[in-house]
């Protein structure tokens, strides 16, 4: 299987800081509520919805509705260009092909 190779740059649409996605162990979920119908569930109940899962890497991906508070008025970064707040994982982002079509990345 080919690697996708990341291209492009950020075009501060500020829709990938809409949301909260967490990683999780499936494995553990399952073990927890019995199957992923009954994880759907339990998380729809506290406005979280899982967003993707893959048994071959055992992670779920938990997604809630939760934009950063670092957005302005019009949905652009405070601290997209000071390195020193910018939280890694904002750097790294995207590192998988994600469903914002307004985001100037993409993956060949």
């Amino acid at each position: 299987m080919k690697k996708l190779v990341r291209t492009g740059e950020c075009v501060q649409c500020g829709e990938c800081c809409q949301k909260v996605r967490i990683t999780s162990v499936l494995s553990a979920v399952l073990a927890n509520h019995g199957s992923l119908e009954e994880a759907e569930k339990y998380y729809s109940y506290r406005g979280i919805r899982v967003a993707e899962f893959d048994k071959i890497s055992d992670r779920v991906l938990l997604e809630l509705d939760i934009p950063c508070s670092q957005l302005d008025k019009n949905n652009r970064c405070k601290v997209h260009d000071d390195a020193d707040k910018k939280p890694l994982i904002c750097h790294k982002y995207p590192w998988f092909k994600d469903d914002v079509e307004t985001c100037g990345f993409k993956f060949e």
